[in-house]
């Protein structure tokens, strides 16, 4: 039986960010307010304070709400796979 995204709670999903091999990744999207960009769960970046970040459940909506993609986890990028330039 899987987990339903809407089931967990914001500290569930705080608690999620940053641990790699997530058991979260592809459930939802960490958006940082501060700066402006959203992050994949196990993204590897300073974990930011709580009263900055949203959940989203999509990339599409972080993107229509004026966010923009992470440096460091790439999350417009398939997880583990290498770029197709290289």
């Amino acid at each position: 039986m899987g987990l339903n995204v809407s089931e967990l709670s914001f500290e569930e999903k705080y608690n999620a960010i940053g641990k790699t091999g997530s058991f979260y990744e592809g459930m939802f999207i960490t958006v940082v307010k501060t700066t402006g960009i959203f992050c994949r769960p196990s993204c590897r970046a300073r974990k930011p304070k709580p009263e900055n970040v949203i959940f989203y459940a999509t990339v599409q909506e972080a993107l229509q709400n004026g966010f923009r993609p992470c440096k460091v986890c790439k999350p417009l990028e398939k997880r583990d796979e290498t770029p197709k330039y290289i």
